[in-house]
C-alpha cells in the first residue's frame, strides 16, 4: 500500500503575527495625512508652501526607506529575522512619538526620514514568509497576506485618525 502524502497547511499563527507586524507600517505612516497640513501650518510655514513641505517630508519617509532597506535585510539575515522585526516595530513606534513631538519643520522632517530609514519591515517579512511557508502550492495565499494587510493599514490609518481630529477641534472650540 502506498503511503498517503500529507497534505501541507498554512501556519495561519505565524501568518497573523507577521501580518499584525506588517499592519503596523502602513498605520503609522498614513495616520499622519490628515493633520500633515495642519501641523506644518503650525510651525509658521506660509500657506502657500504647506503642500511643497508635506511632499517633502512623504518623500523623505519613502527615500530613506529605499536606502536603508538592504542594510534591514543583510541586518536580519546576520542576527535573525525575529529580532529585527521587533527592532524596526520599536523604531516605528519611537519616530512616531518623535515626529508626533516635533516643535519645528527640521525636526518633523527628521522624523519622518528616520521613520523610513528605521521601517525596515518591509522586505524582512517576505522573507519570513518565505521561510515558513516553503511549499509552492501555498506561497500564493501565503504572499497576498502582505498586500492586502498594507493596503488596510493604508486605509484604517486616516480612519483611525478623522474622529480623533474632530475631537480635538470641538476641545478647542469649547476652551
Amino acid at each position: 500500500m502506498a503511503k498517503a502524502r500529507k497534505v501541507p497547511k498554512l501556519p495561519v499563527q505565524q501568518l497573523v503575527i507577521l501580518a499584525l507586524c506588517r499592519l503596523a507600517d502602513p498605520i503609522s505612516f498614513s495616520s499622519v495625512i490628515p493633520y500633515l497640513p495642519e501641523m506644518i501650518e503650525s510651525f509658521n510655514v506660509p500657506q502657500d508652501e504647506v503642500g511643497r513641505w508635506a511632499g517633502i517630508m512623504s518623500a523623505g519617509f519613502y527615500l530613506s526607506q529605499a536606502a536603508t532597506g538592504i542594510i534591514w535585510g543583510r541586518a536580519s539575515d546576520r542576527y535573525g529575522r525575529k529580532p529585527l522585526i521587533l527592532t524596526a516595530m520599536i523604531c516605528v513606534m519611537s519616530t512616531g512619538l518623535l515626529f508626533g513631538f516635533s516643535r519645528n519643520l527640521a525636526m518633523a522632517i527628521v522624523a519622518r526620514s528616520l521613520a523610513g530609514a528605521s521601517n525596515g519591515n518591509f522586505g524582512i517579512l517576505r522573507t519570513t514568509v518565505a521561510e515558513i511557508v516553503p511549499w509552492k502550492e501555498l506561497q500564493p495565499r501565503a504572499f497576498s497576506i502582505l498586500p492586502l494587510v498594507y493596503t488596510s493599514g493604508n486605509i484604517l490609518g486616516p480612519a483611525f485618525v478623522l474622529p480623533l481630529l474632530k475631537l480635538d477641534r470641538r476641545c478647542l472650540e469649547n476652551t
